[in-house]
C-alpha cells in the first residue's frame, strides 16, 4: 500500500517539515510506501523528496497533502481520479498580515482561503494540527479529528553547539529568546518593546535573541532592524537568522525565558521545544497559544510591555516560579511526546482504519 505526502516546501527547521518527516517515519513502520512530493526542498533535505509533477493523477493509493496556502499542489490533489484523499490543515495566517510587506504571499493566502472549503469536501480523511484548527474547519461545515504536533527526540539528538553555549553562559546577561520566521503576525515588534522596557527600567544586563528566516518578509525585518536601531538597542539585540539545530538547541539550553508575542498561531512549535529544553515561556494568549501553551506558561491577556518586562524578569530570577514553570513545562511536552503522536498517527491512518473518518470527530 502506498502512502504519500504533498508538502508545497520541505524546508530545515520549520514545524510542518519536520511533521512531515516524522509521518514518513511513522507510515513505513505501519508497512506503507511512502514518499514526499514537494515543489522546493531545502538543500539539506536533497535526495528525500521527488518533484510534485511525477506523482501521476493517475495514482490509487492515498495523498496526504499538508495545507497551508494556496499551491498548484491543490490543483494535483484535486485530479486525483482513484486516490484516496487525507487533508492535513496547518492553517492559513489571514492574509492582512501580509498586505503591505509582500502581496504575493496575500495573494497565495487568499487563493487558499477560497480553496480550502472545496478541498475539505473532496477530502476522505480530515485532519487538524491543533484544536483551533480543528474549530476553524468546524467553522467551514467540516469536523476533522486532531494530530497535534510532536517533539521529534530524533531532532534534537544533534549535540548542541559548544560555542554559543559557552558565550551565553559565560555571560551573566538575562537572555531571552524567539525562535521563528520573521513574520508580521508574530508581532516581533512587541517582542522588542518589552526587551526595551526589561534592558532600560528594571535589568540592564539582557540580551535578545531572535532566531529566524526573513525570506519573502525582507520589508518587515528591515522594519524590526530600524525599531532595534531607534530604541539604542543594536549592543543588545541578535537577529541571528537561520542557525541549524545544535546552534539552535545552544540557544534554548543556554537561554533564561523565551517570549512569544504572536497575534496567530495555528500550533507555535518553538514554545514546546522551549518547555523541551527546560526553557520557562511567557507567550500573549491569542488564537492557538493558549491550547499550545495550556498550564505550563505565562499566559498574557494584555500587551503592556513594561508589566511584561517585569513578568520577564520574574521568570528570570525568580528560582520557586521558574522550577515550577519548568515542571509544567515537562508534562506538556510529554503530551505532546513523539511516542504519543506515533500512536495516535497509527489510529487515524492504519489499514484496519481505511474507513472514511472525516465526519469523526474526536
Amino acid at each position: 500500500m502506498e502512502l504519500h505526502q504533498l508538502v508545497h516546501t520541505l524546508s530545515y527547521g520549520d514545524a510542518i517539515s519536520g511533521e512531515v518527516i516524522g509521518l514518513q517515519r511513522c507510515f513505513r513502520e505501519l508497512g506503507y510506501n511512502s514518499e514526499i512530493f514537494c515543489i522546493n526542498t531545502h538543500p539539506k533535505y536533497k535526495g528525500l523528496t521527488q518533484p510534485y509533477q511525477t506523482l501521476s493523477p493517475d495514482f490509487s493509493g492515498e495523498v496526504l497533502l499538508h495545507y497551508s496556502l494556496g499551491s498548484p499542489l491543490n490543483e494535483l490533489y484535486r485530479s486525483f481520479r482513484s486516490a484516496r484523499r487525507s487533508l492535513i490543515h496547518h492553517n492559513l495566517t489571514p492574509a492582512h498580515w501580509f498586505a503591505s510587506t509582500n502581496p504575493r504571499i496575500a495573494h497565495d493566502i487568499e487563493r487558499g482561503v477560497r480553496e480550502l472549503p472545496e478541498l475539505c469536501a473532496i477530502t476522505d480523511r480530515l485532519i487538524a494540527d491543533s484544536r483551533f484548527n480543528a474549530q476553524e474547519l468546524a467553522g467551514l461545515g467540516h469536523p476533522a479529528q486532531v494530530l497535534e504536533l510532536p517533539i521529534d527526540p530524533q531532532k534534537w539528538s544533534v549535540p548542541a553547539n559548544p560555542g554559543i553555549l559557552s558565550l551565553l553562559r559565560s555571560d551573566p546577561s538575562f537572555h531571552i529568546l524567539h525562535v521563528g520566521r520573521l513574520a508580521p503576525n508574530k508581532c516581533i515588534e512587541d517582542v522588542i518593546r518589552s526587551f526595551y522596557f526589561l534592558k532600560k527600567y528594571v535589568h540592564q544586563a539582557s540580551k535578545l535573541w531572535l532566531i529566524g528566516i526573513d525570506i519573502d518578509t525582507e520589508l518587515y525585518s528591515f522594519g524590526l532592524k530600524r525599531l532595534v536601531h531607534e530604541l539604542g538597542l543594536d549592543d543588545a539585540v541578535c537577529f541571528t537568522g537561520q542557525r541549524d539545530d545544535g546552534e539552535v538547541k545552544a540557544f534554548y539550553q543556554a537561554s533564561h525565558a523565551y517570549l512569544c508575542m504572536s497575534e496567530h498561531e495555528g500550533f507555535c512549535l518553538p514554545i514546546i521545544e522551549a518547555m523541551f529544553f527546560d526553557l520557562p515561556v511567557v507567550a500573549y494568549a491569542s488564537t492557538a497559544l493558549p491550547d499550545t501553551v495550556g498550564t505550563a506558561g505565562v499566559l498574557l491577556r494584555e500587551k503592556r510591555h513594561p508589566q511584561i518586562a517585569e513578568v520577564l524578569f520574574d521568570v528570570c530570577r525568580d528560582s520557586a516560579l521558574r522550577q515550577r514553570l519548568i515542571a509544567a513545562g515537562r508534562e506538556r511536552v510529554g503530551q505532546l511526546s513523539f511516542d504519543v503522536f506515533q500512536k495516535r498517527v497509527a489510529e487515524l491512518f492504519s489499514r484496519e482504519t481505511r474507513v472514511a473518518t472525516r465526519r469523526a470527530v474526536p
